[in-house]
């Protein structure tokens, strides 16, 4: 028993050396492009450039090291490789309609999009293979994923203004929040609570995941300038027209700017340099 408390306690020492040794980058779109801060030295790099079509949303794939995004104007779901010791380059990885946002379930190794005007929620896996349409509604919007209960949380982005989830194969749909328009949405997994960034009217708030206990956490004080949201360890890093924005959860209406761009920014991802350690380990 010992030793294996004392090889834990090392275990622990090694992964808390590793982590101070790594820093996260914040991953941003703005129209055309893809961008990369050094959360720790502030420093600005172009990762991918003349892109050819908005890009509202990011999501990465840990365990194979790739960022997913889907090119709206361009009708075609992405990826490149990340982090890269040469220059990065796109590969496209299937054909979709429109697509708006995407989300990655790194259980089954599936890649989750919708279509904003077929009001679609399609899937594949990661090489682009299996595709299926799952649900069809209004137009969709935002989408994000429960990992642990397996549901798919999406906006309606049409004639109705909700949020609703589904099962992974279009089962069980329901309403979880009425009325609102919604762009951004995330789950903070250590609260286990929903978050959703309001297009219209630049609200900020969450829920319980089945849309009880509404909480207003922040207000951006801008109209129709807020779309993409990520939370990581109960932060929200959000876009504000040019401004990047980090939302201190814990705390009421705690924020500061990370950074300012000088185009409009659209989609956001926290990439964890831990989170290939994490994937690695299961």
């Amino acid at each position: 028993m010992r030793c294996y408390v004392l090889i834990l306690s090392e275990l622990v020492i090694f992964v808390c050396m590793i982590r101070q040794g790594l820093q996260n980058k914040l991953i941003y779109s703005t129209e055309n492009t893809i961008k990369e801060i050094d959360l720790r030295s502030k420093s600005v790099s172009v990762l991918l450039a003349n892109l050819g079509s908005n890009i509202f949303s990011l999501d990465c794939d840990y365990k194979n090291g790739y960022i997913y995004f889907p090119r709206h104007n361009l009708n075609v779901i992405s990826r490149f490789r990340y982090p890269a010791d040469t220059p990065y380059s796109v590969e496209n990885v299937i054909t979709a309609a429109q697509p708006i946002s995407l989300v990655i379930d790194t259980l089954y190794d599936n890649v989750y999009w919708t279509e904003l005007y077929t009001g679609k929620i399609c899937k594949c896996n990661f090489k682009g293979l299996n595709k299926a349409c799952i649900l069809q509604d209004d137009n969709i919007y935002a989408i994000t994923l429960d990992q642990r209960n397996r549901w798919l949380y999406y906006s309606t982005f049409g004639t109705t203004r909700k949020i609703r989830r589904v099962r992974l194969n279009g089962s069980e749909k329901h309403t979880v929040i009425d009325s609102v328009e919604v762009t951004g949405l995330s789950i903070d997994t250590n609260e286990w609570r929903l978050y959703y960034m309001i297009h219209d009217k630049g609200e900020l708030k969450s829920s319980s995941l089945n849309g009880t206990n509404i909480i207003h956490v922040f207000s951006t004080n801008e109209l129709q300038t807020s779309i993409g949201i990520y939370v990581f360890d109960s932060n929200i890093y959000c876009t504000n027209g040019t401004q990047l924005l980090k939302v201190i959860s814990s705390q009421a209406a705690a924020s500061y700017v990370i950074h300012t761009d000088t185009a409009k920014t659209q989609g956001v991802l926290l990439y964890d340099e831990m989170g290939m350690y994490k994937t690695n380990s299961t």
